[in-house]
């Protein structure tokens, strides 16, 4: 029995990290991604309120050779008000809005990566999970057109 609790922690150790994020290849290039990820958002409907380029970050702060990578803010102010407007599924506004991330590799292969918001929405269960995994639904479609 003690064996199985420790294999059964272990594979979940294991897995679950990379069940929780979302790493995709991207059939474009970078800038043709990270400008796909914006008009594919908008047309679902959501906001790209900010767009973060990590690469000048790190170079401004001394680092080189760092490949192309930015980080997408995507919001969705009707779902994201569905799981506020409840005091009870507050806590979850540390996840807003979305950030999705877009780099490019050592070998200039082109990535999409994010929380799979499908798999963390089951673990909030109820208002939050309903909501949640709409959303997921919602840019999982969006982005499928540009992933391999």
């Amino acid at each position: 029995l003690i064996f199985g609790f420790i294999l059964c922690a272990f594979i979940v150790w294991k897995v679950m990290p990379k069940l929780m994020m979302i790493n995709k290849r991207s059939k474009l290039n970078f800038e043709d991604t990270v400008e796909a990820v914006q008009k594919l958002a908008k047309e679902a409907g959501w906001n790209v309120p900010h767009i973060y380029n990590m690469k000048q970050s790190f170079e401004k702060a001394g680092n080189e050779n760092v490949e192309k990578m930015h980080v997408i803010s995507l919001g969705q102010s009707k779902h994201a008000y569905e799981i506020v407007k409840h005091d009870e599924d507050k806590n979850i506004l540390a996840f807003m809005p979305y950030r999705a991330g877009v780099y490019e590799d050592k070998n200039g292969k082109v990535y999409f990566c994010g929380a799979n918001m499908t798999i963390m929405s089951k673990l909030f269960g109820g208002n939050i999970e309903k909501v949640m995994g709409a959303s997921a639904k919602e840019l999982n479609d969006a982005f499928a057109k540009i992933l391999l």
